[in-house]
């Protein structure tokens, strides 16, 4: 999913976009920051800022050393600098590739930069709000900073036209909290009381009516417990993996949409890393703690979504490694935890594949020293995965 919040400056956009993408787990792309950036780089590098093709060639140069991007010399410049056609097309190309489930915030991200994004939404605040917002972030008088806004709303105002179909929230009389709240009640699924949108939610239910007959048939799915499988709530699904083809028949193997944890290496492709965020997959760096990541199952568990994860880390023929993440993910997050089976090895056409899923669990350190809960709970999972591997044929 990609949400676009646009309007003017001082409406609050900043800072209800990046908390929208902290709520949903979204990446947050500040479009307003990167031709804030462009500008700094040509000031330092002493640039014509009426020279549209040399700006545009300096796009992707990152700022000198300690720029402060929010400084006042930036503000009354950042607006001559994206004026020209050249700057915009090539910020453009830029900020569609960052558009995979993501919240893009600027002035036309909505109109212009992605205009076929789920939700379109423009923050409009009076003036003087705007004005006193900006004072307090800066320090200076609040009517030097009104003169200033009405100023910049007149030399952007081509980029301040809403998209046709955006839905307008006039933030003046509310926190950034309440407005996040607003949006979210905007969100697919929210007006007729589903679970809030999960990155991937899109990529499953499109692609499931087809993918899943196609897999289950190509690799003649034999599946047992499905009806274990809670049909919603949040849920981490914890497999064991012996190969590539683990991943598709996990999917098609039961009903939920599930964000795979999977190793950073190979989000280094753009094009696949764009079609892995699609699904809902996220990056985890290997033998090493991973915060975001740590910090992504947490939003999707909070949202009610299903996390999927592979107890051995990478792929093995043995059951006998377990990773100690797993369990800590178990006995941290409050979700069920479905042990699942897999047998996969050596497969291809005409073979079948395996898959069991054990009774729904939940874990806790119970007294227990946090390092051992995680170890102890990784190898209690791990035996429940032989023991349903032992009924596979």
């Amino acid at each position: 999913m990609v949400i676009t919040i646009d309007g003017p400056a001082g409406a609050g956009k900043s800072t209800v976009a990046r908390l929208l993408a902290q709520r949903l787990g979204l990446r947050y792309v500040d479009t307003g920051a990167m031709y804030r950036e462009l500008t700094a780089t040509a000031l330092a590098a002493g640039a014509n800022l009426n020279d549209g093709a040399a700006l545009a060639a300096l796009a992707g140069t990152p700022a000198p050393d300690g720029a402060d991007l929010r400084a006042e010399a930036i503000s009354a410049n950042v607006s001559a600098v994206s004026r020209h056609p050249q700057v915009r097309a090539a910020m453009r190309d830029r900020q569609r590739e960052l558009a995979a489930d993501a919240v893009l915030e600027g002035r036309d991200t909505g109109s212009v930069v992605w205009p076929q994004a789920e939700l379109k939404v423009y923050l409009v605040a009076p003036a003087r709000v705007r004005a006193q917002r900006r004072a307090a972030e800066l320090g200076l008088p609040v009517d030097e900073i009104e003169r200033a806004i009405v100023e910049r709303d007149d030399l952007d105002a081509d980029q301040l036209a809403p998209a046709a179909d955006a839905r307008l929230i006039d933030t003046g009389g509310l926190t950034a909290e309440q407005v996040v709240e607003r949006i979210v009640a905007m969100l697919p699924g929210a007006a007729d009381g589903g679970r809030p949108y999960v990155p991937g939610d899109r990529f499953w239910r499109t692609v499931r009516p087809v993918a899943e007959p196609l897999f289950r048939g190509m690799l003649r799915l034999q599946v047992h417990g499905r009806e274990r499988v809670p049909a919603s709530g949040p849920l981490v699904f914890v497999a064991n993996h012996q190969s590539l083809w683990d991943i598709p028949a996990l999917g098609a193997a039961q009903p939920r949409a599930i964000r795979y944890m999977a190793k950073s290496a190979l989000f280094k492709p753009r094009p696949f890393a764009a079609f892995l965020r699609s699904g809902g997959t996220f990056a985890v760096r290997r033998n090493e703690p991973d915060r975001d990541a740590m910090r992504t199952v947490h939003e999707t568990i909070e949202l009610g979504g299903a996390v999927g994860m592979f107890i051995q880390g990478h792929r093995q023929e043995g059951l006998e490694e377990a990773k100690a993440g797993a369990g800590r993910i178990a006995v941290v997050e409050d979700a069920a935890v479905v042990a699942v089976a897999i047998r996969s090895r050596g497969w291809r056409p005409g073979r079948h594949i395996a898959v069991s899923f054990g009774e729904p669990r939940r874990y806790g350190r119970d007294g227990r020293r946090a390092a051992d809960a995680y170890r102890q709970t990784a190898d209690a999972l791990m035996a429940q995965i032989r023991e349903l591997h032992e009924g596979l044929v």
